[in-house]
Formats: structure tokens, C-alpha cells, sequence
């Protein structure tokens, strides 16, 4: 039995060692793990402020859209108008240019000046 009295110390210390070494590994691993667990949370912090920012340019990105697509509907509108009354200027003039031209052939016709 003096032979396992003796035996114990060394185990003991041997014990009391390990314990040590594990409690500093659990402490380094536990201190990785909230390491971790800080990256986690400021990259999900740093994903909803880039979805919200990403949300935000969207919708500036539309209504930039929707502004640009009215103003080319009114500058199209306008120039469809400007149009129109161009035509009817166009015509106009053709018609009192038919009626003139058929009151000069008129007058040839029936012998009379047309400069009359």
C-alpha cells in the first residue's frame, strides 16, 4: 500500500495539471466563442444596413424611373401637339394653295388675266 501512497502524489499533480491546462483551454475557447459570437452580430447588423440601404436606393432608383418616364411622356405629349399644329398649318396653306391655283386655272380657262 506505501508503493500506491507514493503513486498518488505524482497522479495528483499530474490531475491538478491537467485540470489546469483544460480550464485554460475551456477559458481560450470561450473567449473564441464570444469572439465569435461579436462577428455574428455585427455582420448580421452590417446585412440589415445594407439591406436597408440597398431598400433605399431601390426605391430612389423608381421613383427616379417613374420621374424620368413622366417627364418623357410630357416632352413627347408636347412635341405631338407642336406637331399637329404643324400639320394644320401644312394643310392650310395647301388648301388656300389649291384655291388659288383653281381660281387662276379658272380664270385661264375663261380667257380672263389671272393677275386680276
Amino acid at each position: 500500500m506505501d508503493s500506491r501512497k507514493k503513486e498518488n502524489p505524482p497522479m495528483a499533480e499530474a490531475a491538478e495539471a491537467l485540470l489546469k491546462i483544460l480550464a485554460t483551454v475551456t477559458n481560450s475557447q470561450t473567449q473564441l466563442v464570444e469572439g465569435l459570437l461579436r462577428m455574428e452580430q455585427r455582420q448580421q447588423e452590417h446585412n440589415q444596413t445594407l439591406a436597408q440601404a440597398i431598400g433605399e436606393n431601390t426605391l430612389l432608383l423608381a421613383k427616379g424611373i417613374e420621374d424620368n418616364s413622366q417627364a418623357l411622356a410630357q416632352l413627347i405629349a408636347d412635341h405631338s401637339r407642336a406637331m399637329a399644329q404643324v400639320l394644320e398649318r401644312v394643310v392650310q396653306t395647301t388648301d388656300r394653295t389649291e384655291r388659288m391655283t383653281a381660281e387662276i386655272l379658272a380664270r385661264l380657262a375663261g380667257g380672263q388675266d389671272p393677275t386680276q
